[in-house]
């Protein structure tokens, strides 16, 4: 009988410690001591192979936030990525808010004008100035002046709009505005999910 080369005991050895390998996990049981350092040498070699790596999770598609200077109008073109805006697009209930008495700030004072045999309001309103929460609501900013020499207690309609289509509408009620006082106050609109671009408001009373 001729020897095997080298390679092929090898081979050999390997084949064999294969089949021990399959049908027992434990070197230790492996009576034939090539066989078991074969055994061991796998297991090292096995242990200390990398761990699979696992894919990342994707990042979260961008949300875009909602600006108010941004959007479309009645009869006129609007381009793709201002179509969410656009009034005729919006189907929408108009919603009513109730009313709110929100807190509000002095941030100045007035020349009290107002009284018998003038033409001056009691109350006067700036233009208000909206802006959009990311991930929240619109959100209005009104700032008011008593014109008269006594406090007064103001009710103010705000209409949050999409071009000329009433989206939600809130009654406002300031308490305690002392004679000569300009005050602001911040008001919660609809969530910014919903289209608005303007916010008008009107002076329920006192109006004399």
């Amino acid at each position: 009988m001729r020897p095997l080369p080298a390679v092929g005991i090898a081979v050999a050895v390997l084949g064999m410690a294969g089949t021990s390998w399959a049908q027992s996990p434990r070197c230790a049981d492996i009576a034939d001591p090539t066989q078991r350092l074969v055994c061991y040498d796998r297991l090292s070699k096995e242990r200390q192979a990398p761990a699979p790596v696992r894919p990342r999770p994707a990042p979260p598609a961008h949300t875009p936030s909602y600006d108010a200077s941004t959007v479309g109008k009645d009869d006129v073109p609007v381009p793709p990525e201002d179509r969410a805006f656009d009034p005729r697009q919006q189907r929408l209930s108009p919603d009513h808010a109730g009313l709110v008495v929100p807190q509000w700030r002095r941030i100045g004072s007035v020349p009290i004008r107002s009284g018998p045999n003038t033409q001056v309001p009691v109350v006067t309103l700036e233009l208000p100035s909206l802006r959009a929460i990311p991930g929240r609501n619109w959100e209005l900013e009104l700032v008011m002046a008593n014109n008269a020499g006594r406090a007064i207690d103001a009710r103010i309609l705000c209409s949050f709009r999409n071009g000329q289509r009433r989206v939600q509408d809130v009654a406002v009620l300031l308490r305690d505005v002392g004679p000569g006082d300009r005050v602001a106050a911040v008001v919660d609109g609809p969530p910014v999910t919903a289209f608005v671009d303007n916010t008008p408001c009107n002076v329920l009373s006192p109006l004399e």
